[in-house]
């Protein structure tokens, strides 16, 4: 078996990682390797091929190999950092052969097309999406279901539609998602809070804002939260449902993360709705952070006003995702290798999980209760008041552990909300880094300690 090109790939790869090659500066020829290496053009040309489909170098015709721009000095490629502070998982972690395979099928499958002017997406991934949705107990017709970019352009159209309840006010969990808040602030709509904790929210509280606020929609993350990490009960999600339908309040169900589930009896709130009243996002940024596509189903009552707002929105931002996103989503999906790459984050994401809550039962030492932790990225670990936040966040920092959190209320609507806390994500991590992290975090804690 030749494996000299294997060895050759091995040694070109470390050398541009020490920094031997600098960046605009040609690799060494084919054939001065060939004599290094005592081996044929060939074997060397299959070496830089190998590195060409890692995207470590790109080849010029009549020029020669080059590496690829920036790839030596990434930030996020600092092994030195833990980073707990963003739940965007890296790109170098998902299977690059099975995501060339489904772009290069991608792109044989739809070179003669080009995205038209359409809100709704692909249809035959529209198609393929009904099935796939129903895996999740969301059963709806292609009809309904648009192909978009993500969840916030979604986000964005629902909040600034009017409904059919008439009503104008948006109601969000405290915590929540921060770029929402974010453009709730900064578009002016009038946005109610109501608060989550480690149990849920309180469903009288909620049956009371329904009542007596011109809700128009309310907007939950029940699984996986960001940030709390944490999932509603079966029975929170029904009462949810139910309380929807009796006070004509929509429900913006956020099921961002919901591949990744170890509830396999689990049903999200649309299972338990009337469908009138719910309206399902699903996301990919967090399972194939390469491609940018997300899906929307909107009932039949809201479909024509949707449909209309979302070609309005082409003349300030762009509703559909990219032929070539969509088309890969579709050849993963159909091909399997969604599941097979799902099936690989479980349990990488599992181990995690378990070496998290390992780390967890130490926290109580210095009165922190962890909130989370046991599905998805996020937790958030609440801090008692004699803990300068900002002061443990700036010092962590400076030990190259990356937290979320602070005094800018970034997952809160305002102070009245808000309990200090420091959320932490996984999604950029592994069980060393885990360890690590919280070792530096102990010692900064102990510091506080009376």
């Amino acid at each position: 078996m030749d494996t000299i090109y294997l060895q050759l790939a091995d040694d070109i790869e470390r050398d541009i990682n020490n920094g031997v090659y600098q960046h605009n500066t040609r690799l060494p020829s084919i054939r001065d390797l060939s004599v290094k290496y005592s081996c044929s053009q060939g074997t060397v040309i299959k070496a830089y091929e190998a590195l060409k489909n890692k995207h470590l170098i790109y080849s010029l015709p009549q020029s020669g190999y080059y590496i690829v721009e920036n790839l030596v000095k990434m930030p996020n490629e600092d092994c030195t950092i833990i980073d707990f502070s963003t739940g965007n998982p890296l790109m170098r972690d998902m299977h690059i052969p099975d995501l060339n395979h489904c772009l290069d099928r991608a792109t044989d499958i739809y070179q003669d097309l080009s995205l038209s002017h359409t809100a709704y997406g692909v249809e035959s991934l529209r198609k393929l999406a009904t099935k796939y949705l129903a895996a999740f107990q969301v059963f709806t017709p292609m009809d309904t279901i648009f192909i978009n970019l993500g969840i916030q352009p979604a986000l964005n159209i629902l909040s600034q539609m009017p409904f059919p309840n008439g009503k104008n006010k948006i109601l969000i969990e405290q915590p929540t998602y921060k770029y929402f808040i974010d453009f709730l602030k900064l578009s002016g709509v009038p946005v109610l809070g109501i608060r989550r904790d480690e149990n849920g929210i309180d469903l009288n509280k909620l049956e009371d804002l329904f009542k007596k606020e011109a809700i128009k929609f309310f907007y939950t993350i029940p699984r996986n939260h960001n940030p709390l990490g944490t999932t509603y009960t079966k029975a929170q999600r029904k009462g949810i449902a139910e309380l929807a339908a009796k006070y004509d309040v929509y429900i913006v169900e956020d099921d961002y993360f919901g591949d990744v589930s170890f509830d396999a009896k689990y049903d999200p709130i649309y299972a338990y709705g009337d469908h009138h009243h719910h309206i399902y996002l699903k996301n990919f940024s967090k399972i194939l952070p390469w491609i940018r596509v997300g899906m929307v189903v909107v009932p039949t009552n809201l479909l024509s006003i949707f449909t209309q707002h979302t070609q309005r929105s082409y003349y300030s931002s762009y509703f559909s995702a990219s032929l070539l996103s969509q088309a890969t989503l579709e050849i993963y999906i159909r091909s399997n290798i969604l599941k097979k790459h799902i099936h690989s984050i479980k349990k990488e994401l599992s181990e995690r999980l378990d070496c998290l809550e390992r780390n967890f039962r130490q926290l109580t030492t210095y009165d922190i209760t962890a909130i989370g932790g046991k599905t998805g990225f996020y937790s958030y670990l609440k801090l008692p008041d004699y803990i300068d936040e900002n002061q443990l966040i700036d010092t962590l920092k400076k030990r190259h552990v990356l937290v979320a959190g602070g005094n800018d209320y970034s997952f809160y609507l305002d102070h009245s909300f808000r309990e200090p806390g420091i959320r932490l994500c996984i999604a950029r991590t592994n069980t060393t880094a885990i360890n690590n992290g919280f070792a530096i975090l102990y010692e900064e804690l102990a510091k506080y300690k009376r």
